[in-house]
């Protein structure tokens, strides 16, 4: 337990000190491989703990903050090629959101569950593990969204901001939050299938109208009104930033804020007894 703590600290230490980088340095050489170190420290936690427990972490608040967070940085990384030479402010905005969620899992108890024998099964892994391929591209297009708008009142008053440099043009970072979101309905869209066939496996039915199935279903729908407002109305730029930005809340609430559900309330998997408790 404690190896595998300390690698996750030293992952959180090298995303900061490749935003520190980002920030400082021209070059994104740099920070790409800081940025790799940490991810390699991270998958390395993960890996140490999935060895213990024999199935993958993915059940918890700090199991879920784990792969959530990884997910994110591989999605930064990777996003190199896409945005260029504006590497650097993908790093900036998006990789202290990977560290605050690391933060956030520590609130909640460390110890490793014991699975039941339903959630043994590889359909909740895939389920799991492409609700996480859904949330990172759609925080990478809130914060391309939200960097927009940042820039945009910059340049409306006419004053010097420190991220302008950062980014390539308007019209371009609109269309990356664009792609993104695109790439993380898809994912979601897998997510809900998997989630719901394994549910007819279980209980007969695919749909139960459990909280986190209609969260979920807000969040699916809200993401695909954005889609078709971008598509048959012309929304772009400041105004998809700002409904991108309203969508996101959604997305916080259905992966983040369930662990608030009434006890009881859902039968996906919760840790409200264990919040604040730590091993």
């Amino acid at each position: 337990m404690l190896i595998e703590q300390l690698f996750i600290i030293t992952a959180i230490v090298l995303y900061a000190l490749s935003v520190l980088i980002a920030l400082k340095v021209k070059s994104t050489f740099y920070a790409r491989l800081i940025l790799s170190g940490g991810i390699l420290a991270q998958l390395t936690s993960i890996i140490i703990r999935w060895a213990a427990i024999g199935h993958p972490p993915i059940f918890g608040t700090y199991e879920a903050a784990l792969h959530g967070s990884v997910v994110l940085a591989v999605f930064v990384l990777a996003s190199y090629k896409s945005v260029h030479g504006h590497f650097r402010g993908m790093v900036l905005t998006a990789i202290p959101l990977t560290i605050i969620l690391i933060l956030y899992g520590f609130i909640f108890n460390t110890k490793r569950i014991p699975l039941t024998i339903s959630e043994l099964n590889i359909w909740v892994d895939f389920h799991a593990f492409f609700s996480w391929m859904a949330f990172a591209p759609f925080t990478l297009a809130f914060s391309l969204s939200a960097a927009f708008l940042w820039n945009n009142r910059k340049n409306a008053k006419k004053e010097h901001s420190s991220t302008v440099r950062f980014w390539p043009e308007p019209e371009i970072v609109d269309e990356l939050a664009f792609r993104y979101i695109n790439f993380g309905f898809l994912n979601h869209t897998i997510m809900f299938a998997m989630g719901s066939y394994y549910s007819s496996i279980l209980y007969g039915s695919w749909w139960q109208w459990d909280p986190v199935e209609s969260t979920s279903l807000i969040t699916w729908l809200c993401v695909a009104l954005y889609i078709h407002m971008r598509l048959f109305y012309n929304w772009k730029e400041k105004r998809a930033a700002w409904f991108m930005l309203f969508i996101f809340f959604t997305i916080i609430i259905s992966y983040w804020g369930l662990i608030y559900f009434p006890e009881g309330s859902t039968f996906h998997i919760f840790d409200i007894d264990m919040k604040g408790e730590h091993g």
